[in-house]
Parts: C-alpha cells; structure tokens; sequence
C-alpha cells in the first residue's frame, strides 16, 4: 500500500510539472496492475483542495467534481469515505471543505459542539459551531 501525498496528488492533476505528472501517472498503473490501492489520507484531500482553490484559482465546482471522481475510482483508498462522501454535495453548495470535514469528523466522534472562532465555520454549521465559552 502507497500513500499519496498533497504534492502528487496535485502534480496529478494540475500537471504543471510534466515530469512529476507522469511519475504518478505511472504510480497509478502499476498499482492498478497489481491491483493494490493507492491511499489518500483526508488531511492531504483538505491540503489539496485548498492548494487547488488558493493557488492554482480552481473553481469550487471542478474540485467538487475531482472528489467525486476520486470517491468513484476503485484504485483510491480513502480512509474516511463515508465522510468525504457527505461532505461533498455539502461543498458542492458552498465553500469550506475542511469546515465541513472537521463538523463531520466530529459528529461521528458524538461531539456535542465544535469550539471555533470562524465566523464562516460557524455559519456553515450554526449551533454546533461556537465561540461562546458558556455553550460547554
């Protein structure tokens, strides 16, 4: 089993170094040859869809279709699936990957609330995203 790090994965897709590009097209091959799974860690799928947004300016909606294409690509192991899977139509609509992967890996970990001084994550998730000191 490989894990890809944000730096291949965006070489991957963006290409702008066709030589580290290719390196990971070949990656992939060999493991669909052998039939092993090329693991992509949530913290690196967060890494690379800010990467995307902020440096490469990839719109919202072609990275929502990047993760979509991931989650249906049998030779990528996501480790939290079912969490991407739900956070993915939620990004569709708005901004805030990682906002919405930190809410649902809490809601899976039975947390009562996240304690935040985002603005944004907190309208994103109101009432379980919070500031305030007395909601604990």
């Amino acid at each position: 089993m490989i894990v890809l790090d944000t730096n291949a994965l965006v070489r991957f897709l963006v290409r702008d170094d066709p030589n580290q590009a290719q390196a990971v097209r070949e990656l992939v091959s060999l493991a669909e040859q052998k039939g092993e799974p090329l693991v992509i860690l949530t913290e690196v799928l967060m890494e690379t869809v800010w990467v995307l947004e902020r440096s490469y300016r990839v719109e919202r909606k072609a990275v929502a279709d990047f993760l979509d294409a991931l989650l249906q690509t049998p030779i990528f192991h996501l480790p939290d699936e079912q969490i991407i899977r739900s956070v993915s139509p939620k990004y569709r609509a708005s901004h805030g990957f990682t906002n919405h992967v930190i809410a649902q890996k809490a809601h899976a970990m039975n947390a009562a609330q996240v304690f935040s001084f985002d603005k944004n994550f907190q309208k994103l998730h109101p009432g379980f995203v919070t500031d305030a000191v007395s909601a604990y």
